[in-house]
């Protein structure tokens, strides 16, 4: 059993709050939402990533947790996922090598899973200068982050996704925030990444 209850617990633990992405957010509840113990779609890059992951061996995961702002809708979606090994080195590596055509494969594989043809998608890495590195507070926070952005034109909107990876040893968080093209939340975004990485410094919580 992959399984192990006390890393669950660590999971499933408020690693972020509504007020570390700054005003206006609100929790939400993942109604009928099923996990995905493999997050990717199909390919090379994907399996790639899915090789390195599957080495450090997967513990527990959750993807339970979700927070909205009021005043525009806009979605924000947690994946936590903790693993034995905390030697991250070559997961990272990987997943920086191969992640513009993860995602990019995930995304339309998502789409032909409602039998809809996915238009032009795009992921790409955050441009160095338009990372909000003062926002983050911290060089540390800054390098222990991964952030990409994919552009997704299937709709009748542009939708835009910020998916920022949080690398925290054993502790793996991602959060996924969907909003319209030219919205701005690099500051809100930093802010959870630096709130993140604390609690998850601070290990898995004892009862």
């Amino acid at each position: 059993m992959w399984w192990v209850p006390a890393d669950q617990a660590w999971a499933e633990a408020p690693l972020l709050i509504p007020a570390d992405l700054g005003r206006g957010w609100r929790t939400v509840p993942m109604l009928n939402n099923t996990e995905h113990a493999d997050p990717f779609g199909p390919g090379e890059a994907a399996d790639a990533v899915r090789s390195a992951r599957a080495r450090r061996r997967l513990t527990a995961l959750d993807e339970g947790q979700a927070w909205r702002r009021r005043n525009d809708a806009i979605l924000a979606v947690a994946r936590v996922e903790v693993f034995a090994d905390a030697d991250q080195r070559n997961h990272r590596a990987t997943w920086q090598a191969r992640a513009e055509d993860c995602l990019d494969a995930t995304w339309r594989a998502r789409w032909q899973e409602r039998d809809v043809e996915p238009g032009w998608i795009e992921a790409t890495w955050m441009r160095p200068d338009d990372r909000p590195r003062e926002a983050f507070g911290d060089p540390e926070v800054d390098e222990s982050v991964d952030w990409l952005v994919v552009e997704d034109h299937t709709g009748p909107d542009v939708a835009v996704y910020e998916h920022v990876t949080s690398w925290c040893g054993r502790l793996h968080h991602t959060l996924t925030v969907r909003h319209v093209l030219g919205v701005d939340l690099r500051g809100p975004i930093a802010n959870a990444c630096r709130s993140v990485l604390a609690r998850a410094l601070e290990g898995p919580p004892t009862y």
